[in-house]
């Protein structure tokens, strides 16, 4: 998912400024030129003769994590990965928000880090992961030497920095900056601990700004208040950025903890310094002296109050070093859910930070007794009778995530599924309506569809348990009636029109056809609810409607096309640009976005074999798409969502070497383990979860029971799912070794696809020739 066209364009401005280009053109010729002359990003490391010893994954498991990759790229390749130490799913995200002298706009600097730049503007505690909008990024705190009316802001206190003065691991970041001064920050699931090493010689002093922000985001309000007696510094900062805004912004609460005492000390508000103790303003902030070289602070988080930021504070580790080890000790178990054996260090790496990434975002939101405040803007708890039931999670990017990292949760993690459905049935059951796109404490109807019912058709499906009855109950809601006048969120966007014509015609606004074809697949998952929850009529009437998209498919044009209420197509549709009736593609991109129908698609084009012609046309003209980063490719995009299923088609046309080619393809192009690593927003880890399921030559179909098979890079793998171990077994298997000839799950041969029920407990093996 993608940011505003607002964030597009301020990120050309700093491209070519960043650059010292002379205009715009100037930069897009040279990028494309350098694109199109770099023949080497489609050169597969050569296995054709030798095949390198492979070896097990050496433990600890999180020495193969590299939180670095992914935190660089441009333009559209900006991966918006920030190596902020946190708990799987945690809150706590302190990082480095860093700028260049031209700026730190939105859309290279959504996570508030990115890796071509050489400030750092603050340490902020809370953030998202691999959005591509501005949010969070608020409560900074700072250590400077001394203080003065021009350290007030982020420009006046920024300082400089190397990336070969940082150090990145699971669970800890450590920098030292221009000047001398040293920061550590780790983190536990609601608290942001850091230390800072003053140089000898400095007037030893810390910044704690609630005016600061990353990327657009404006500050609506912001409280600090110091206690000399207990040392800490309560207080909040509320803020609007790209997402928030829409539902009038949100707030973070926080204790911060002073572990010295300090022995001077003040408070300011837009640019002015005060003696006193508290102050509160959209540009406010305090600030701290100590004789200390070395000093400790801990911040409490909260959606909920100060209250509950500093019982969060007091039930964690009480200092540094414990909690740095007890974080990077809670992500080893996740990690090892899947125990891999590959060829080199390279491809552990890229494996288990693909994984790691996956286990981001969402975002824990129930504070430590259970509290979180609903989207009624109330208080609630997530105990009955006594006991904690589930936790609490927000920040759902459900358009992309459900096509991934949904179905990886509900494989390897449904412990951690099921909190995440129930998270989201507590959403619609308080706030009216099942989201689209939650975040923090408010619904803001981002992108197109009803994600939700894949989400929760694919934990049906695979075992996760809830109470169906009750979540078809909400799912129905958005899907059979229109939002209610005077609503300001609500249901799908076209509904009404979408059950008269059978489409959402183009005369209702933009990004119609993507509404269309995202309801079709919502409406076949969401049968499969409807019919577990006893409702038959339902089910018969949303099966009936998930062949809404057979309605946009243009004979004469052999694409899926936009259509008028009149019932007319385009007479001179555009193939290959964005067109307002998709949700940020193309007509090639779309064309493939029937994944709940194949079948039902290989017959609207003619038959399997004239399916499999296009599609194989579809990538060759990718392979020769050279754009730079900052244009959208034309054809197959993997930095974005809707057509990332493609590749995996062939498996289901019976052709699962042609699968694992261009599989194999995509991850030689596209991912590397560098900061430039991914081809776009990871979208809360939807294409680091990709990764992990093309590493495995395993891809499912998001709600649905079927995953399409294709040739493992990895030699041999053991999932640790709980519903039973799914052994992997590809001896000759590497990069670029495609040739799949025979897949067996135990010793059934299947011809590109198997079902969940076949691979749980089963293994697989992928029969590749030796070279």
């Amino acid at each position: 998912m993608l940011s505003p066209m607002r964030g597009r364009f301020a990120w050309c401005v700093w491209f070519v400024v960043a650059a010292g280009c002379g205009d715009d053109s100037s930069a897009v010729d040279a990028a494309t030129a350098d694109a199109g002359a770099d023949a080497s990003v489609d050169a597969f490391v050569p296995l054709d003769t030798f095949l390198p010893e492979s070896f097990e994954a050496p433990r600890p498991l999180v020495d193969h994590v590299d939180p670095l990759i992914g935190t660089g790229g441009l333009g559209f390749s900006v991966g918006s990965v920030s190596p902020a130490p946190q708990r799987p799913f945690g809150l706590a995200r302190p990082a480095p928000d860093t700028a260049t002298e031209a700026g730190s706009p939105g859309f290279s600097h959504c996570a508030g880090y990115n890796h071509f730049d050489h400030l750092i503007q603050g340490f902020s505690q809370v953030r998202p992961h691999g959005m591509g909008i501005a949010e969070y990024g608020v409560v900074a705190l700072m250590p400077t030497d001394g203080m003065d009316a021009s350290k007030t802001n982020k420009v006046g206190y920024g300082n400089s920095f190397s990336h070969d003065d940082e150090t990145v691991e699971v669970g800890y970041y450590d920098v030292t900056m221009a000047d001398g001064i040293r920061v550590e920050l780790t983190a536990g699931e609601r608290v942001a601990r850091h230390r800072y090493t003053f140089p000898t010689g400095m007037d030893n002093t810390v910044l704690l700004d609630v005016g600061h922000f990353i990327g657009e985001i404006d500050i609506l309000d912001g409280e600090v208040t110091y206690d000399a007696e207990t040392n800490e510094v309560r207080g909040h900062s509320t803020f609007a950025g790209g997402y928030s805004n829409r539902f009038g912004g949100m707030t973070v609460y926080f204790v911060a903890r002073l572990e010295q005492s300090p022995t001077g000390s003040g408070v300011w508000s837009d640019g002015v310094l005060s003696e006193g103790t508290t102050m509160r303003g959209t540009a406010a902030g305090a600030w701290f002296s100590f004789d200390e070289r070395s000093v400790e602070i801990a911040v409490g988080l909260s959606f909920t109050d100060v209250e509950h930021a500093a019982m969060n504070l007091d039930a964690e580790p009480e200092n540094f070093d414990d909690m740095r080890t007890a974080t990077r000790d809670a992500w080893e178990p996740l990690l090892e859910r899947a125990l891999i054996t590959a060829r080199t260090e390279r491809e552990h790496r890229l494996f288990y930070s693909a994984l790691y990434r996956s286990l981001l975002m969402p975002t824990l939101a129930s504070d430590t007794d259970g509290t979180y405040r609903g989207f009624d803007g109330e208080l609630h708890s997530v105990h009955r009778d006594g006991l904690e039931s589930f936790r609490y999670y927000t920040d759902h990017s459900l358009w992309d995530t459900f096509r991934t990292q949904g179905p990886l949760l509900s494989l390897l993690y449904p412990e951690l599924q099921r909190d995440m459905v129930e998270s989201l049935m507590a959403m619609a059951r308080e706030g009216g309506f099942m989201p689209r796109w939650p975040l923090g404490t408010g619904y803001t109807g981002g992108m197109a569809g009803d994600s939700a019912d894949i989400w929760f058709g694919d934990a049906y499906l695979k075992g996760v348990p809830f109470d169906v009855t009750e979540a078809y109950a909400l799912l129905r809601v958005t899907a059979m009636a229109p939002t209610p006048e005077g609503a300001a969120f609500g249901g799908r966007k076209g509904i009404a029109s979408y059950m008269t014509f059978g489409w959402v015609p183009t005369d209702e606004g933009s990004w119609t056809t993507s509404h269309t074809l995202e309801f079709a697949y919502d409406d076949a998952v969401l049968a499969v609810l409807a019919e577990a929850a006893g409702e038959s009529e339902d089910a018969a009437l949303l099966r009936m409607r998930s062949g809404n998209w057979r309605n946009l498919y243009d004979p004469d044009s052999g694409f899926i096309l936009g259509r008028a209420a009149d019932g007319s197509f385009p007479a001179e549709p555009n193939l290959d640009t964005w067109q307002d009736y998709y949700a940020e593609g193309t007509a090639w991109q779309y064309l493939w976005y029937v994944p709940h129908d194949l079948a039902g698609l290989a017959e609207a084009m003619g038959g399997e074999a004239v399916m499999h012609e296009r599609l194989l046309e579809f990538f060759e003209r990718s392979k020769r798409n050279r754009l730079g980063p900052e244009f959208p490719p034309t054809y197959y995009w993997h930095g974005n969502e809707p057509d990332i299923h493609a590749p995996w088609i062939f498996s289901a046309l019976g052709d699962p070497a042609e699968t694992a080619e261009w599989v194999h393809w995509v991850m030689n192009r596209y991912y590397d383990d560098t900061p430039d690593g991914l081809p776009g927003n990871d979208d809360a880890g939807t294409l680091s979860a990709w990764y992990v399921f093309a590493a495995l030559g395993v891809f499912p179909i998001a709600g649905t029971d079927t995953y399409l098979l294709g040739a493992p890079t990895v030699t041999h793998a053991v999932l640790d799912a709980p519903a039973g171990a799914i052994t992997i077994d590809a001896p000759n298997a590497g990069l670029g070794r495609s040739a799949v000839q025979e897949t067996r799950v135990d010793e059934a041969v299947v011809v590109g696809q198997s079902t969940h029920a076949d691979l749980i407990g089963a293994t697989i093996r992928f029969d590749i020739p030796a070279p």
